[in-house]
């Protein structure tokens, strides 16, 4: 899945491990692919279907800007809109995307291209289950989207440290 998209329209991450997770994307009859996450450190690897290989990491100690790389080459840049708000600005092949929660007291995410378009919902697996689900609404790259599956998952990540303490 080079620059392919994914042709499921509901795709299940399930999440495993502790300080080291794996997220394991697949529909009903196949595995897409493995995200690598460490808890500790701010990098991680996707290994996806026909040898993709992605490395998604933050680049600042202080901000929450991260980069998805392929073999050493940028393919997508992420950083919060600014101030206070929630929304992550994507950049993916030099076009703009937002990455933003859904209103309410909803733990849901949506991605959305520059015509508005809505690309994908992300939403948790379930109350005791680790994991997404997430629903394919439009054409998206599938680089794009373990990148933004990476984002909100390190937010759900905040929220639970935030809600523990």
């Amino acid at each position: 899945m080079n620059n392919e998209s994914f042709s499921a329209d509901l795709i299940t991450v399930i999440e495993t491990g502790v300080f080291k997770t794996e997220h394991v994307f697949g529909t009903q009859s196949d595995i897409l692919g493995v995200l690598t996450l460490n808890a500790g450190k701010t990098k991680g690897t996707y290994t996806g279907t026909g040898d993709l290989s992605l490395i998604i990491e933050k680049i600042s100690f202080w901000k929450n800007h991260y980069e998805l790389k392929r073999e050493g080459a940028v393919l997508a840049s992420a950083a919060p809109r600014g101030g206070l708000s929630r929304v992550f600005i994507i950049t993916f092949e030099g076009e703009p995307y937002a990455l933003f929660p859904e209103k309410g007291l909803s733990r849901s995410w949506m991605l959305k291209n520059s015509q508005d378009q809505i690309l994908c919902i992300f939403k948790p697996r379930g109350m005791f289950k680790r994991g997404a689900m997430i629903r394919i609404l439009n054409q998206i790259p599938s680089t794009l989207l373990v990148f933004s599956y990476c984002l909100v998952s390190k937010k759900w990540q905040e929220q639970s440290g935030a809600a523990a303490a």
